[in-house]
């Protein structure tokens, strides 16, 4: 072997999660959830972040808690550069910076301008997940390991409606956000990987679209369906658990995009 190379013969992709600190921006509901509890399942101790309905975010940790696991729910908008600073001051060491929260691109209301709704998705989307992640990294280079995983969309590769513009430029700024965190994070032991998810089935998607409409989608994508949570959390954990993948996009969309 050159260089005293050493070739093991087991990957790292199933690491050993027990133990580290998780914080899970946006996670009282929906994809977000599921990623907390499939953290918390492979032992992770977790922070339900939510910006709203802390009720909510303390139901996951209660569901967590129930299953042996180890969870605690956390109020903070993480587009709020002093709330973000004190959040992880509390919180201490944390080993696994899951950036979901997002702004729904269907809730914009009529009274709103086009420059009042980029704003507020540009603030939540894009930078609540820099501030999150500069929180993050100035504490993990210190350890020497972090992971972040930033959740993007199919929708900022595909051409967007013109409803869906802010939303799909937002998504698409989060790889370059992976990529400057995998370059500088690499000498510190952090990697930063992205995971973009075609449509998802969610509570979101349940409410907005009729039996109709869903089958009318669907029939856009290859594979003929939304995907599951857990199958977009399986890719979140893919990201977490293997050492090696660093400034990567994950697709996961039933065909709808194949990465160049």
């Amino acid at each position: 072997m050159q260089g005293g190379a050493v070739f093991p013969g087991k990957g790292n992709h199933d690491m050993d999660l027990k133990g580290k600190r998780a914080l899970v921006t946006g996670a009282s509901q929906g994809l977000g959830r599921v990623i907390a509890l499939e953290l918390a399942r492979k032992g992770c101790e977790v922070i339900v972040n939510c910006a709203h309905h802390p009720e909510n975010a303390q139901k996951v940790a209660d569901a967590i808690a129930a299953s042996g696991g180890k969870a605690e729910a956390c109020v903070c908008s993480v587009s709020d550069e002093t709330a973000v600073g004190a959040m992880f001051e509390k919180l201490g060491r944390v080993d696994i910076l899951i950036n979901n929260a997002r702004l729904d691109p269907w809730r914009r209301t009529a009274e709103m301008t086009e420059g009042e709704w980029w704003s507020l998705v540009m603030d939540v989307n894009l930078k609540g997940a820099f501030l999150c992640s500069m929180a993050f990294f100035n504490r993990a280079k210190e350890y020497g390991w972090g992971r972040i995983v930033n959740i993007a969309s199919v929708r900022s590769f595909r051409p967007a409606e013109m409803n869906m513009i802010a939303y799909g430029v937002s998504k698409l700024g989060m790889h370059g956000l992976t990529r400057a965190f995998a370059e500088n994070g690499a000498p510190f032991g952090i990697t930063a990987n992205t995971v973009c998810p075609g449509m998802v089935v969610t509570e979101n998607i349940n409410r907005r679209l009729t039996p109709e409409k869903y089958r009318e989608e669907s029939a856009a994508i290859p594979l003929g369906r939304g995907a599951t949570c857990g199958e977009i959390a399986d890719a979140v954990l893919f990201a977490v658990g293997n050492g090696y993948v660093t400034g990567e996009t994950i697709n996961i969309n039933g065909g709808m995009y194949y990465a160049p």
